[in-house]
This record gives structure tokens, C-alpha cells and sequence, in this order.
């Protein structure tokens, strides 16, 4: 009986010790076997042309991306990758690189011509996926939908080749946003490097969202995006939100508020931007609007009249400092009847050439003063 008691312990022990090895994922062909390992170690993988990574995790899963990962050519819609799972945890090795292959898509249009993969769509609830390094992405990089409690942090964002300094004229990325937030609740986002095309993150709908310590480059700014829907309330409505100690340097836009006028009823709600500095903006430093079109790159937009179909409340700005370029506009601000209350800004000193243009005065706030300086 004891001997027999000794050997099972033993069968015990090594099952055990067996089933803690990681899985080893170099082939695209053992994808399905992998993802049910508690620990998979994505290795050296190519992805094919026209397929996704689907890395269905379970409970409490771990995956580490190792050396080079990289996706076959094709104009598709994508996603290259998909990450769904509870409590997982999600990391690149020192060594890591997932590789969009950008350049072979890009073409100045974005979204707007040739279908183009999006990188990531992430799924998940009580995870955290950091220390991830991603180049050249043909589209958007990381779509968080329906997810909660999740942190994405210390990531590498390098899509500096399609900068239009860099590409070749008809070359350059476009819709290349970094982090873009859908029906979310508790997210934070923090200590990443930004190299893109578009918005650096973008909140389109959720709550509690906490975006700190970025370096955003040449993007589109620290933005919110609401009115994608023409019927439902929930999804656009965005609460809760902070933009904490970040860095926006050259891009388009340093901060961009916006809603759609051809979307539905909505709200957005307690929103906060803290210590961000900006240098170098070619379009505006601060542009908060309820008249957003969105258009391809190539239209023209016309003026329209804008909509308090989702009015902005509780909107703070505190200590949003830099300069924007000689043809840029420091802060504008284009608000519907009865579309925006409750703002209150302090320490908000954007310095530029051209005259402000706002229609709307935050408490605190002088638009008249063409340096953007706080009234004292």
C-alpha cells in the first residue's frame, strides 16, 4: 500500500510538472492545441496571408510573444490577431516584434480605399497585456471591445515609416490609431510610445478609462469619437474619463473632442485632461467639436451646423500647455445650441500665431487671447 501510495504521489508530481511547461507555438498549423496551455510561447510565428491569430485563452492563461512575428500579405479586413480571455496575461519577450508588413498597404487613404487588416481586437476581462512592441500596422492597432478591468501598458507603437516625412507621397498611413476603446468599463492605458497617423488613442464609448504617461508622435492627438450609432444611447455615451502626464509631439492635433453630427443621441460626461504638453501641432492644439464628419483624407469638408445630439458636460482642462505651428489654430471650439456645460479650465497656455476660434467659453477661459493664456 505504501509503495503503491509513493508511485501515485510521484504520477501526481509529474503530471503536474508537465502540465506547468509552456506550449511552444511556432507553427500556424498548432494554434488550436496551443491555446489550451496555461502558459504558450508564441515563438519566431508567421501568420498566413488572409488569416488570424486566435489566441482563445483560457482562465488565467499567460502568452509571450518571443523574437519575430510576422503576417503574410493581403487586402482584407483582418484582424491579424484576436485575444479573448479572463485573466490573462499577455506580454512581448525583450526580443519581440509583431510585424503589420504596413508598407505593403498603405497608400495614403486608410480605410478609405483598398481593405486594409486591423491589427488587434482584444476581448477580456481582468487582464493586462504589456511590454508588447508592434511595427508597421496597416490600419488600427489595438481595438479594446466589451472588456473590463484591463491595463495595457509599456507598449511600442512604431508606424514612424508611413509619417509623410518618411513615406512616399501616396505611402503614408492613415487610420492608424493606436488604442481605440469601445463599450469598455474600467481600462487604463499607460507608459507607451505612439508613432502613428491617426488618433493616438481614441474613446469611443464606456466608462472609468485612465490614459496616462503616453509619447504620442505625428498622430491625431488624445481624442474622443462619439456618435458611431444612430440608435442606441449606450453606445454613445463615454464617462469617467482621464488623460494624465502626456506628450504630444508634432501630429495633427493635440487634443480632439468630438461629436458626430450624423450619429445618434448620446453623452459625454466627466471628462479630464491633465498635464499634457504639446509641441509643434499642424492643425489645432485643442479642437473640441459637435459638427465631426467623417470623411476620407482626399474630401473636402464642408461647413456644417453642429448638433447637441451628445452634449459635452463636465469638461476640465488643467495645466494643457505647448505651441502649435505657424498656419495652426492654438484652441477651437465649436459648440451646438445647448450642447456643452459645466467646463472648467485652468493653467491652459497654448501658444500659436493664428486667433482662437470658439463659440464657447470654459469657466477660467479666455478664447480672446491669441497665446491660448489662462485668464488670472
Amino acid at each position: 500500500m505504501l509503495a503503491f501510495s509513493i508511485v501515485t504521489l510521484c504520477l501526481i508530481a509529474f503530471l503536474q510538472y508537465a502540465s506547468s511547461e509552456p506550449c511552444i507555438l511556432s507553427t500556424f498549423e498548432d494554434v488550436e492545441e496551443a491555446v489550451k496551455c496555461q502558459q504558450i510561447i508564441v515563438d519566431n510565428l508567421e501568420v498566413p496571408a488572409g488569416q488570424t491569430l486566435k489566441l482563445n485563452l483560457t482562465e488565467g492563461a499567460e502568452v509571450i510573444f518571443r523574437r519575430n512575428i510576422s503576417f503574410g500579405f493581403e487586402h482584407w479586413d483582418g484582424p491579424l490577431v484576436t485575444i479573448n480571455g479572463t485573466g490573462i496575461t499577455v506580454r512581448g519577450d525583450y526580443d519581440s516584434v509583431l510585424d503589420g508588413l504596413g508598407q505593403s498597404y498603405w497608400d495614403g487613404q486608410g480605410g478609405w480605399s483598398n481593405s486594409k487588416p486591423q491589427f488587434f481586437t482584444i476581448e477580456a476581462f481582468g487582464s493586462t497585456f504589456r511590454d508588447i512592441k508592434v511595427i508597421n500596422s496597416p490600419k488600427d492597432v489595438v481595438q479594446i471591445t466589451n472588456s473590463d478591468n484591463v491595463l495595457f501598458t509599456n507598449w511600442i507603437i512604431d508606424d514612424l515609416a508611413g509619417d509623410p516625412e518618411v513615406a512616399e507621397t501616396g505611402k503614408e498611413g492613415h487610420n492608424t490609431d493606436a488604442f481605440d476603446v469601445w463599450n469598455s468599463t474600467n481600462v487604463i492605458i499607460s507608459d507607451s510610445v505612439i508613432f502613428n497617423q491617426d488618433d493616438c488613442v481614441a474613446l469611443r464609448c464606456g466608462e472609468n478609462i485612465t490614459v496616462s504617461n503616453l509619447y504620442c508622435h505625428g498622430g491625431h492627438g488624445l481624442s474622443i469619437s462619439v456618435g458611431f450609432s444612430n440608435d442606441s444611447i449606450a453606445l454613445n455615451t463615454i464617462q469617467n474619463v482621464s488623460f494624465v502626464n502626456s506628450v504630444m509631439d508634432g501630429g495633427r492635433n493635440g487634443i480632439h473632442v468630438k461629436t458626430h453630427v450624423d450619429g445618434g443621441i448620446g453623452n459625454i460626461t466627466g471628462v479630464i485632461y491633465k498635464n499634457v504638453t504639446m509641441r509643434a501641432i499642424t492643425y489645432n492644439g485643442i479642437l473640441i467639436q459637435e459638427n465631426y464628419q467623417n470623411k476620407p483624407p482626399s474630401d473636402t469638408l464642408s461647413d456644417v451646423e453642429p448638433k447637441n445630439n451628445i452634449p459635452m458636460r463636465d469638461l476640465v482642462l488643467e495645466d494643457v500647455t505647448g505651441s502649435v505651428g505657424s498656419s495652426a489654430t492654438p484652441v477651437e471650439i465649436i459648440c451646438a445650441d445647448e450642447g456643452c456645460f459645466d467646463w472648467i479650465w485652468s493653467g491652459v497656455h497654448v501658444t500659436g500665431e493664428q486667433e482662437n476660434k470658439c463659440n464657447f467659453e470654459p469657466d477660467g477661459y479666455s478664447c480672446s487671447d491669441n497665446s491660448s493664456e489662462l485668464v488670472r
